[in-house]
């Protein structure tokens, strides 16, 4: 044998324990590394599809948002009502009871009817008040309603009443829709207008296509998903679906305190802390990764068995460990060409999964091969063509909502409380004549006439979290002053707050009003001239020696004249409710002066007024004595009574003030509107307008008036707000 031989022999020997251990270290790294790239490639997957679950529910939320400003703003317009609307009332009544409700519809249900053509996943929009709900659906949700549902009293559910009781937007628990009988959750807000509670705004969502995509996510046709509460509850299991359980028999079934291992990360996960932990199920080491979807207070749970990772890799560092000392050079070699053919694509997996959280939805990894590391890559190379695909359909909504924005002939804006300009559509253009980069460059506050209507706009926005039909003056960049109306909403985004709100000039309607007032208030007073003229020639021919025939027709021309008068004092009535300017009044000085005024005339027709009057502070003016006055007049002209009745009771908030007489009382058939424009009975000599009168001053007061029907005579409930 040659020196070499023997020397390249002797270095093999004296080399085989040391390459053994530096093949074994290395065997050891490749081990730890790829065990720390796949639990950062199981993190960023489950992180990821968090994400973009909350990002759906998010989306939603804005929709429900956008959608409650766009009621509270539109509430009270309509002017008519249509019976296709699906409208349940707790009292079993139709639709003919609810009329006035039904066109305040005839806006925000085109608006509902958008919203579900365009959101496949809403499967049902309403709106619930405390006589009813409306709402909108697909056709056969629609007839399903007709048929099966006889008394629904929406007030008692749970999205009525944690919206209300809360005030703010809530999600309900998951349910089973009986309708469509899928897993749906319930996503609803209170709306006001003019700083009412009008009622509860809800979309319900499907939520089959979410949890389908979690019961989607495996690894190697192993691991399974969970959906879990912020209680510790499980909402959705694969062994569920395994089973053959319906949803609603396996919600809450089990809580991962009770369940031996997830157990013990129990608070991180119910807590809303993402992580991965490694845990024992059932005597085998598990990897449990979490992270949450705040949107629904949720997390979503990934159990994956740790030797689907980990088994591959030990059974090739034993095969290098027996098989070294007869090819160790090989095993070095073949250790180095295996630790990178799994580290490699594990790097290349973790590069992606950060490339995707940064919005580069195009990255794709390689996917070769039929290993667990391959296998992984191929699954995360479909979540992203679905992220693709869901971000397309994202934009997509988008768009369509930023054209609703743009088309709009009201000014739509978004500005911080600071007075910077977010944004503005092209409407704001045309009305402040300045362009869009102009606008976005200027203070909110250089739009205003008087900085000082801009203060007072701020402090009821943030005191209410909303303005309806605040009247302003603006400046536009050729200094014309214009006349508007700005309704806004206050939004917390985070920390920062943003004003979103509706601009509506309304100059021409201001000036249109004030010559319509102008001119009315010239021809009562020709009209009011001329009668008066009249009344006192007819006066003049009383006094002459006329036959009986000629007398009577005196008679009857002055008494149409003096209705004539009349009723031109109700009109001007009528005018100054209109413009009220309520202040503090005194209820028991205003009530005594109009019974002291009344009551001698009481006497003359043998009619007793009665009355129990308490002090008080009320929100009202000059014209409230009108509101008494009528209703004391009317009980003695028209209903032959005995006995008027006037009483006074207290509440936390109001005054309730009740008169009452025993008389004819109001006929059955004008009973409903007796409030309205000229409603009187058959044999009432009067114009109509009396009561029409009242309900429009105490509506002025933010009061109101209610008929109620008593045994005998007539009922009247007045409501006035306390100083």
């Amino acid at each position: 044998m040659k020196l070499r031989f023997k020397f390249l022999a002797i270095l093999l020997a004296l080399s085989l324990i040391p390459l053994a251990l530096v093949s074994y270290m290395l065997a050891e790294e490749c081990y730890k590394e790829t065990k720390i790239k796949t639990e950062e490639g199981l993190q960023n997957l489950v992180n990821a599809k968090a994400q973009y679950y909350n990002h759906i529910l998010s989306a939603t939320r804005e929709v429900l948002d956008g959608t409650s400003l766009y009621v509270s703003y539109n509430w009270g317009k309509g002017s008519y009502y249509n019976k296709d609307y699906i409208w349940i009332a707790p009292n079993d009544t139709g639709y003919e009871n609810f009329v006035d409700e039904m066109k305040n519809f005839e806006w925000i249900i085109k608006i509902f009817w958008s919203i579900k053509n365009q959101e496949e996943n809403i499967n049902l929009i309403f709106l619930g008040m405390e006589n009813g709900v409306c709402f909108v659906s697909d056709s056969r949700v629609i007839e399903k309603l007709r048929k099966e549902i006889k008394h629904f009293d929406h007030r008692e559910r749970i999205w009525y009443t944690l919206a209300k009781e809360k005030n703010e937007t809530v999600w309900t628990p998951l349910y089973i829709d009986v309708n469509t009988g899928m897993l749906v959750t319930t996503i609803s807000t209170p709306v006001y207008s003019n700083n009412e509670f009008i009622g509860v705004l809800g979309f319900d969502l499907l939520l089959e296509t979410i949890k389908n995509d979690i019961l989607d996510i495996k690894f190697e046709d192993s691991g399974y998903p969970l959906l879990v509460d912020r209680g510790g509850d499980i909402f959705v299991h694969p062994e569920y679906t395994a089973h053959g359980k319906k949803w609603n028999e396996s919600f809450e079934e089990e809580n991962i305190k009770n369940i031996s291992g997830l157990g013990e990360i129990s608070d991180e996960i119910t807590k809303g802390i993402p992580g991965l932990k490694t845990i024992s199920l059932n005597g085998a080491k598990h990897y449990a990764v979490f992270s949450p979807i705040n949107e629904i207070n949720g997390s979503l749970v990934f159990i994956l068995p740790e030797n689907i990772v980990t088994d591959d890799i030990e059974k090739a560092i034993k095969n290098i460990a027996l098989i070294f000392f007869s090819i160790f050079i090989i095993v070095v070699v073949t250790s180095i060409i295996f630790s990178s053919s799994l580290t490699n694509p594990l790097d290349d997996l973790q590069k992606a999964t950060k490339d995707i959280s940064e919005g580069n939805l195009e990255r794709r990894v390689k996917a070769k091969g039929k290993d667990e590391v391959s296998q992984l890559a191929k699954d995360f190379n479909r979540m992203v063509a679905k992220l693709r695909l869901y971000d397309k359909e994202l934009r997509e909504s988008e768009e369509k909502y930023r054209s609703i924005f743009e088309e709009s002939t009201d000014v739509i804006y978004i500005s911080t409380p600071e007075g910077k300009i977010i944004d503005i559509n092209e409407a704001g253009e045309k009305l402040f004549g300045y362009s869009k980069e102009e606008l976005l460059r200027m203070n909110a506050g250089d739009l205003y006439e008087n900085i000082e209507d801009r203060k007072r706009f701020q402090r009821e926005l943030e005191k209410n979290g909303f303005v309806r039909d605040y009247e302003v003056r603006l400046k536009r960049k050729d200094g014309k002053i214009i006349d508007c109306i700005i309704s806004s909403v206050l939004i917390k985004k985070g920390d920062k707050i943003f004003y979103q709100g509706i601009i509506r000039d309304v100059t021409e309607i201001k000036e249109a009003r004030r010559r319509v007032e102008m001119y009315n208030s010239l021809l009562r007073h020709d009209i009011g001239n001329r009668n008066q003229i009249s009344l006192g020639c007819l006066e003049l021919l009383k006094d002459e020696d006329l036959d009986e025939e000629k007398k009577i027709l005196i008679d009857k021309a002055y008494k149409h004249l003096k209705n004539s008068q009349e009723l031109l004092k109700k009109l001007s009535v009528i005018n100054k409710a209109q413009q009220i300017e309520a202040k503090k009044m005194d209820l028991s000085s205003v009530l005594k002066k109009v019974i002291e005024r009344y009551e001698p005339v009481a006497k003359e027709n043998k009619i007793k007024i009665k009355y129990e009057i308490k002090e008080g502070c009320v929100v009202a003016d000059e014209l409230l004595e009108n509101v008494f006055s009528n209703l004391i007049e009317n009980s003695i002209i028209h209903s032959n009574c005995e006995n008027i009745t006037i009483d006074v009771e207290e509440y936390d908030d109001e005054f309730k003030i009740t008169i009452k007489d025993d008389g004819n009382g109001i006929p059955e058939e004008i009973f409903d509107r007796v409030f309205e424009w000229g409603v009187k009975g058959k044999d009432s000599k009067g114009s109509g307008l009396g009561l029409y009168l009242v309900k429009k001053i105490l509506e002025g007061y933010r009061g109101k008036i209610v008929a109620k029907k008593i045994e005998k005579g007539t009922a009247f409930e007045i409501y006035l707000k306390k100083c």
